[in-house]
């Protein structure tokens, strides 16, 4: 990884950021300093951006939600940008104002466009009329009608038929029906004068409009004269176009929609330009006149770094300032997730980070815990058959589930399910019934078998008590050695050569091994005295001295022994031997653990006899739950404390590239 530092003018920071935020290199961290400071009170400027943005919004809102606009593109120029930088104020209410006045406009347009439609309506009404009234037909009738010939929705009619039927009782008396409309047409009545006031009387009944509240008397006379008539048909139809495309076009709202989607498109861009500058979670340092930002980016994304910062360089026409460093021991450096390999393990890593993130100074000890809590969970759970049960569920889940806790589940109880039947194996116990994999006749059958199997074969009740716990103590030797070694290199790549002498390196490694043969002489034995003269005892002594001479000789090396070196010195000395010693018989719990299953295995076989099978259910049901909870409990004890304890300090950050959700276009 290394750090950089860019400065930019203000106005260019947004473009910075997207590039940035577009291209997932960058792990921006808070800029801090007293260089910062000094410059952030020089030129300090207060500019409420979040109130800029909540009024721009606001505006927007009230009219986007009222109107629909056809998205476009908008590239800003570097005058836009440069008078935004340093005016946003004046910017805003620049754009406020044309939202509002074209907010105005468009609500004038749309009441003129509604005040158009009941003239068109009215123009083509006549028109149709006209075109409907044949000047020969008009001087024959009786009568002459407008009328509705299909109902509204919701009302009752009696319809035209209805018309027909009284018009039929006279043979004198005929009609025609000219639809104007699909909705509406003219009814022509001839016959006798003697006719008239019985028709009109109908037409009265049957609410037929008289055609004087359609046409005037203009257009009944032009009707009747064959020469004027065509002229006027044409006016008509010259009318009803017009009217007809500003209804269709809808009227000045177009142009009005057209203007706006300008000033929206680049109101857009503005609330996303101050959007940036408001988020009080992108840590940018910003003074009145520039922004500083800095982060972190791989070693081996460098040149794509510096291509995204030339690329905008180029666009805006201005050089930045960028510096590059080297990490320093006092840098805390993200680090990113690290994959797993198998795969398949991948959403294990949450078993190290609960703990902590491992940091860029410390080995990443994922696959070692996934390891050290299998291993001591299946010393507890031994068992072949529930062992089975959690490999079969593991390996269900992982394949129904890619993601989320049950995955986190899936890639642990394939490891635990499989050291679980491993021991379950030692300790010849199947679903909690014992003797089924190796019994006394098989093992006199097969001598070579009995040979193979005997130096591991374990029983946590019978006479191999002493050597299941001789066995987890062992255990326990290992995994804290193995610990300190990693601490070891840990503190190497840390720059603390010395200290793999001390409390967290050989001198604890060397009390830890004397302490457990010490430990196994004295069961030997049975004589406390005897095993100060054993070698052991040498070792654990050795391994005193080394944690107690560790912080002198690295207060020699860094030059400056002082008093405080006494007190580091008696202070390790005494952590190693309570930590270790105490460490040591925490590990303990593994084999009280692994008698507790070989307790429900004995409860199981003294129930069979009145329960039956029920009792070996029972007893399954109890150590699947209850059992299989305490055990990973104490699991996860053993691995964070005793284990983890010696070497992680999980005090790293995870490496987050910085992305922003609304990215903007590239100034031309």
């Amino acid at each position: 990884m290394k750090k950089f530092t860019i400065i930019t003018l203000q106005e260019y920071e947004p473009l910075l950021l997207e590039a940035i935020g577009r291209s997932g290199l960058a792990h921006l961290i808070e800029v801090k300093g007293p260089d910062f400071e000094r410059l952030r009170i020089a030129g300090e400027k207060k500019v409420d951006y979040s109130g800029l943005r909540g009024r721009l919004n606001a505006s927007c809102r009230a009219l986007i939600e009222s109107e629909t606009f056809e998205k476009m593109g908008f590239t800003p120029s570097m005058a836009d940008l440069r008078e935004l930088g340093e005016n946003p104020e004046n910017v805003v209410n620049e754009v406020i104002g044309k939202l509002e006045d074209g907010r105005k406009r468009l609500e004038g347009a749309r009441n003129s466009l509604e005040e158009t439609m009941p003239k068109l309506i009215e123009m083509r009404a006549r028109l149709e009329a006209l075109r409907a009234l044949e000047p020969g037909e008009l001087k024959k009738c009786l009568a002459v009608g407008f009328l509705r010939l299909r109902p509204l929705e919701g009302q009752e009619f009696t319809g035209v038929s209805r018309i027909e039927e009284h018009l039929r009782r006279f043979e004198d008396v005929t009609y025609k029906v000219v639809e104007v409309s699909p909705e509406e047409g003219f009814l022509f009545v001839f016959g006798p004068e003697g006719r008239r006031a019985w028709v009109e009387s109908i037409f009265l009944v049957f609410d037929v409009k008289d055609i004087f509240n359609v046409l005037s008397v203009r257009d009944v006379l032009l009707a009747l004269d064959a020469e004027k008539r065509g002229e006027t048909l044409k006016g008509y139809e010259d009318e009803v176009n017009i009217l007809q495309k500003f209804v269709e076009g809808e009227g000045e709202i177009q142009s009005v929609k057209d203007e706006l989607v300008q000033v929206i498109v680049r109101a857009e861009f503005i609330d996303q330009f101050l959007g940036i500058l408001s988020d009080e979670e992108v840590p940018v340092f910003r003074s009145g006149l520039v922004s500083v930002l800095r982060g972190w980016v791989p070693t081996d994304k460098m040149s794509q770094f510096n291509q995204v910062i030339d690329e905008v360089e180029k666009k805006t026409g201005e050089s930045f300032i960028v510096q590059f460093e080297d990490p320093s021991h006092e840098d805390v450096m993200p680090t990113p997730r690290p994959t797993l390999k198998p795969s398949f393990f991948d959403p294990a890593f949450t078993l190290t980070s609960l703990r902590g993130w491992p940091s860029a100074h410390e080995i990443n000890p994922s696959l070692i815990t996934i390891l050290v809590f299998s291993l001591q969970f299946g010393i507890m759970f031994g068992d072949v058959g529930q062992g089975a049960i959690f490999l079969l569920l593991g390996l269900i889940l992982s394949r129904k589930y890619k993601r989320g806790l049950m995955s986190k589940l899936a890639a642990m109880f394939v490891p635990m399910g499989i050291i679980a039947i491993i021991f379950g194996f030692f300790y010849d116990s199947v679903f909690l019934i014992e003797g089924i994999l190796h019994t006394e006749k098989i093992l006199h059958a097969y001598p070579i078998l009995e040979h193979l199997l005997s130096p591991v074969l374990i029983h946590p009740l019978l006479e191999n008590m002493g050597k299941l716990f001789r066995f987890v103590l062992g255990i326990a030797v290992l995994e804290m050695s193995l610990g300190l070694v990693i601490g070891s290199i840990n503190a190497v790549k840390e720059g603390h050569i010395w200290g793999v002498l001390g409390e967290h390196g050989a001198g604890a490694i060397l009390f830890l091994v004397g302490l457990y043969v010490g430990a196994l002489y004295f069961l030997q034995v049975r004589d406390f005295f005897a095993v100060m003269s054993h070698w052991s005892f040498m070792i654990m002594m050795a391994g005193l001295i080394l944690a107690a001479i560790e912080p002198v000789i690295t207060a020699v090396s860094r030059k400056h022994l002082g008093a405080e070196v006494m007190g580091e010195s008696i202070g390790g000395l005494m952590m190693t031997f309570v930590e270790c010693l105490g460490n040591f018989f925490s590990f303990l719990r593994i084999g009280a653990f692994a008698l507790a299953h070989a307790c429900l295995a004995i409860a199981a076989h003294e129930l069979t006899p009145f329960m039956g099978v029920g009792g070996i259910v029972l007893m399954n049901v109890i150590a699947m739950t209850f059992e299989f909870v305490s055990s990973s409990v104490q699991s996860l004890r053993l691995l964070y404390y005793e284990f983890m304890g010696k070497f992680f300090q999980g005090r790293g950050i995870p490496y987050a590239p910085f992305k922003l959700s609304n990215q903007i276009k590239k100034p031309s």
